[in-house]
């Protein structure tokens, strides 16, 4: 599907444009003691004209059709360019924990690692840490993530391909 960038977009969003929009698609991940695990996925990526993008991505269980049938997980936050190529990314998390990321922007491809990881006290589990890798391939969004825990060193979790959506 083509995409056109908003007549009225904040020009700080130049390099975070072609994120905007709705996305869909499957997944799959691998946790110690959950095993491998497939799921399908929404991402919205959203601007108000201010110079920052609002995210949100929910994560299911998919029925044979790809239709969500239990709901496995869900972020939201905000994706702010900063100057020469940075972009920073604060997220928040039902399960007990929110992320500051930092990274950069380059063309298509954007590579983030976490700067700091707050939990709360009851938080769902002990991660501490990740490196995100996000990219236009083929006209789709592809990511990755890798994660740590306090018993878990990085590595290889979630990663997906997502179609763009009509609005």
């Amino acid at each position: 599907m083509p995409f056109q960038i908003p007549e009225d977009l904040n020009p700080a969003l130049m390099p975070l444009a072609w994120l905007i929009g709705r996305w869909a698609g499957n997944g799959h991940g691998d946790w110690p003691g959950r095993g491998d695990f497939e799921f399908g996925q929404q991402v919205e990526f959203a601007t108000n004209g201010e110079p920052y993008l609002h995210y949100i991505s929910q994560t299911y269980v998919a029925d044979e059709t790809g239709r969500p049938i239990a709901p496995l997980g869900m972020e939201t936050g905000f994706w702010r360019p900063v100057a020469d190529g940075g972009v920073e990314v604060v997220l928040s998390h039902p399960d007990g924990w929110s992320e500051v990321w930092n990274g950069r922007v380059d063309g298509a491809r954007i590579e983030l690692v976490t700067d700091v990881v707050a939990r709360t006290r009851n938080a769902a589990l002990e991660y501490t840490g990740g490196r995100r890798l996000y990219g236009n391939v083929e006209s789709d969004l592809m990511w990755t993530f890798d994660r740590a825990a306090e018993d878990v060193p990085l590595q290889p979790y979630m990663w997906a391909r997502l179609q763009r959506r009509t609005p």
